[in-house]
């Protein structure tokens, strides 16, 4: 990315104006690279991580290219390795908003970082139907298991699954859509043998449902 403008909005917020220095992308229907270019899209607005408390939003034209080679020339817009279609957070702002739920209820993380309830629940939803890419936390030593509440007083929990990588930062594996120690042991049960044998170390709460799905698998 090329960072075109830098400013602070009357708020506060931080908003950068960038453009992407990557050329071509894969069409949408046959797959193949695309070079033929096709104007920009509309203007995208991503919240990401914050600077020294101050929100920092990105803002960027994602640029469109057309096909060649299928019928009636369609275009395609440039998907970035950062964002993901259609969310309003770059994915490293995801993976801070979701490690701030851990030991915090969803309504908790809505209010301190300031954004929709609806928004935040919509983007944990998101990552329960991830897969983990087990290659990015090959070696990992410390796994941790926490449950969060959508909302304090109600038992509709998801488990967020960390691993801390030998440098020392802490990493989204999974969002759990509940707490039940079926459900977390078969999340262990589906890492790779070679993933399982170099945990040394797993953090949970006190609850036995995690700490015998731990022990069992």
């Amino acid at each position: 990315m090329r960072v075109l403008q830098i400013e602070l909005t009357p708020r506060g917020e931080c908003l950068l104006t960038v453009e992407s220095t990557l050329e071509g992308t894969k069409c949408r229907k046959c797959g193949r690279e695309i070079r033929e270019g096709h104007g920009l899209g509309e203007w995208l607005t991503l919240r990401h991580l914050p600077i020294l408390g101050r929100k920092v939003f990105l803002r960027l034209r994602p640029k469109r290219y057309r096909c060649p080679y299928c019928e009636g020339g369609p275009t395609t817009t440039q998907e970035l390795a950062w964002h993901t279609a259609k969310s309003p957070h770059t994915k490293a702002s995801e993976k801070y908003l979701l490690l701030q739920l851990v030991h915090a209820t969803v309504e908790d993380v809505s209010i301190k970082e300031e954004i929709g309830y609806k928004a935040l629940e919509g983007l944990v939803d998101r990552w329960s139907s991830r897969e983990v890419n087990w290659v990015e936390v090959k070696g990992m030593k410390i796994l941790g298991l926490a449950e969060s509440a959508r909302k304090k007083g109600h038992r509709d929990v998801v488990t967020i699954g960390t691993a801390r990588a030998a440098k020392g930062a802490v990493r989204i594996l999974a969002v759990l859509p509940d707490r039940k120690k079926e459900t977390v042991k078969a999340f262990l049960a589906r890492m790779p043998k070679g993933v399982q044998q170099a945990i040394r170390t797993v953090c949970t709460d006190l609850y036995e449902g995690f700490i015998n799905a731990v022990k069992e698998v």
